[in-house]
């Protein structure tokens, strides 16, 4: 049985991701998404993990920092319930892990290699135009001895002064916190030529199973003109959760609907066709809720958010919401609400927290929605 999905305010009022670097100099940090992960080996801390990242003086007229497609991290203590407020920048690895509270952010990831303007032999490069590695996930990495985390990225050649953005490639990066060491950083699948990624192998929301398999999950967006998008879809895969594994992209299988194939094109949505933006996958079986996953369904931060024992599903519609971004200022992709992202660590068993770009203050902020009560026949 399907849940009554309910339209929940954001309790409590919503609040920023702030950093010790702007507490301490008063420049502001302008970040674009906000992954998280706990810190292995490291009780009660998380780190996050941003996208395109600009640094301006108090004013904002100034821009002090521009770090572009390369990422950002910053880690400190958490609280489930609340935003975190007191993260330290992380130096590019393998740099020290000093954490000082003065510390700017810097670059993180390092940037792609052989990216193509759309359509052509060119190198991604020209006024407006850069490559662009994007994190798009983060979770414990396979044996959880090894203290180690595995984060997902996708290659774009971004054009246009950011309004165009061609996914080149995949990949996946291990991490090892304590030391600030950047293990492999691994090409899965890629495209050549400037020409777009079949979209099922735009991968994010990393999971590792009970099963031994990392699961991985991609997606249409709604009337997207792209190869394998005739309607918005949710694409599922996985490989054996191991190095030798999941650098191979001939040990892929995509969810069919009915089972697993090696064939890319046979891969099926998890979700039904509807208004989908963006979506972001995690566990919160800590939180008594097993698999959620937020969908966007608008630009102006409408939601949805569905429940799953198992990657593969069958998913149910859960609960309805809109984070409250605010209107920005800037043109095309920077002036719009997006990047939703579930954050397990921080949720609790009342309620559900999600971080968003807020285009009307260019900051990343987290907003939290109580979840429903499921009746009894509902799978948990």
């Amino acid at each position: 049985m399907v849940a009554a999905c309910t339209a929940p305010a954001p309790r409590p009022a919503p609040s920023l991701v702030r950093s010790n670097y702007e507490r301490t100099t008063g420049n502001a940090v302008r970040r674009d998404c906000g992954y998280s992960s706990p810190l292995p080996g490291k009780p009660g801390w998380s780190i996050w993990l941003f996208c395109d990242t600009v640094v301006t003086g108090a004013a904002g007229r100034k821009i002090e920092g521009l770090i572009l497609g390369r990422d950002t991290a910053a880690e400190g203590p958490d609280q489930p319930g609340r935003a975190p407020g007191w993260l330290s920048e992380v130096p590019t690895p393998p740099a020290r892990l000093a954490l000082s509270p003065a510390a700017a952010p810097q670059p993180f990831l390092p940037a792609p290699d052989g990216l193509q303007l759309p359509g052509s032999t060119l190198p991604c490069t020209g006024p407006g135009s850069y490559p662009a590695a994007w994190i798009s996930g983060v979770t414990g990495a396979p044996p959880a001895a090894a203290h180690g985390l595995l984060i997902a990225y996708d290659d774009y050649c971004v054009t246009g002064q950011g309004n165009g953005l061609t996914a080149e490639g995949f990949g996946l990066a291990e991490y090892y916190p304590a030391g600030n060491l950047l293990g492999p950083v691994t090409p899965v699948f890629s495209s050549g030529s400037g020409l777009p990624l079949p979209q099922q192998r735009v991968l994010g929301s990393p999971v590792v199973g009970a099963d031994g398999y990392l699961y991985l999950f991609g997606f249409c967006q709604v009337a997207s003109p792209l190869a394998g998008c005739g309607a918005s879809q949710v694409f599922l895969a996985r490989t054996v959760a191991a190095p030798a594994y999941w650098g191979n992209p001939f040990a892929y299988q995509y969810w069919t609907g009915d089972g697993w194939s090696p064939d890319v094109a046979a891969a099926g949505s998890l979700i039904p066709a509807g208004q989908l933006l963006g979506i972001s996958v995690g566990d919160y079986a800590a939180d008594g809720q097993g698999l959620v996953m937020i969908e966007q369904t608008s630009l102006a931060g409408d939601f949805q958010a569905w429940q799953a024992t198992s990657p593969a599903g069958p998913w149910h519609r859960l609960l309805a919401g809109r984070v409250p971004c605010t209107q920005g200022t800037e043109d095309g992709r920077e002036g719009l609400c997006r990047a939703l992202i579930g954050h397990p660590e921080l949720s609790t068993r009342g309620d559900l927290l999600i971080s968003y770009y807020n285009p009307g203050n260019g900051q990343v902020g987290i907003a939290a929605y109580p979840w429903p009560k499921l009746p009894e026949e509902h799978p948990r």
